[in-house]
């Protein structure tokens, strides 16, 4: 019986995230896409088991604007996180035990806050954006304020709480937010240059030996491109 429920509890634990990482790959091909059914549909096939981390990660990091305002929000939160993971003394009841839910590991907090302050520390060096370094400052310190100024057992403190024990699924909500918002694909901006019409700008989503899968920047149109089509392919940065 007690591996019985271990397993329908760890069936249970693992359902959400696999729904959550299908629809999260439905909503990027959707919004990469302009939520064209037939565009969607083909570019659907040049995404490999493989490409998910660079779909996740290229999510935010294709986007400066969505990437600065993901960061700002996740690193006071990473922050004022980790003393919900450090351990107490106190040893909880079994009341208390059953009335709230488990609290987060200590290597959670610290693996979260590590995953907030490297690309945040990335951002800022590459873009000079110090503004999003005061800006994550200054909402950093404003959570806080509320912290400790709200009173025990008040809805500020409540919500405070809540949000630290689901921030988890606060951070899943957010990349599904950016997943169906975000319309720039996972792949660089490129200009190729053509033999028989005019330069075309987009993402080269798949290369092949006879061949490019391309989705032009702005009509969301998707091509097939030949090798003895294509003259060059550079690289855009920071248009």
């Amino acid at each position: 019986m007690a591996h019985e429920e271990a397993g329908s509890d760890g069936h249970g634990k693992g359902l959400p995230l696999a729904i959550g990482a299908v629809l999260f790959l439905v909503l990027r091909l959707f919004a990469v896409s302009d939520y064209d059914w037939y565009t969607a549909f083909a570019v659907l096939h040049t995404v490999d088991v493989d490409d998910s981390i660079a779909v996740v990660m290229g999510t935010l990091m294709a986007d400066p604007i969505a990437a600065a305002v993901y960061l700002a929000l996740l690193t006071p939160l990473a922050v004022l996180w980790l003393p919900l993971s450090a351990p107490r003394h106190r040893r909880r009841t079994e009341e208390e035990a059953a009335r709230q839910p488990p609290r987060p590991s200590l290597g959670s907090g610290l693996l979260l806050l590590l995953g907030a302050l490297v690309p945040l520390a990335a951002y800022v060096w590459s873009f000079r954006a110090w503004w999003v370094l005061a800006t994550t400052v200054a909402l950093g310190a404003l959570l806080l304020a509320l912290d400790r100024a709200s009173k025990a057992g008040s809805r500020l403190r409540q919500l405070a709480q809540w949000t630290g024990r689901h921030l988890g699924r606060l951070i899943l909500a957010g990349w599904l937010l950016a997943a169906a918002t975000v319309n720039t694909p996972w792949v660089p901006l490129e200009r190729v240059d053509l033999h028989d019409e005019p330069p075309l700008r987009g993402y080269v989503l798949q290369a092949e030996p006879g061949f490019l899968k391309f989705l032009t920047e702005n009509q969301r149109e998707f091509r097939i491109l030949t090798d003895q089509n294509v003259a060059s392919r550079e690289e855009i940065q920071g248009d």
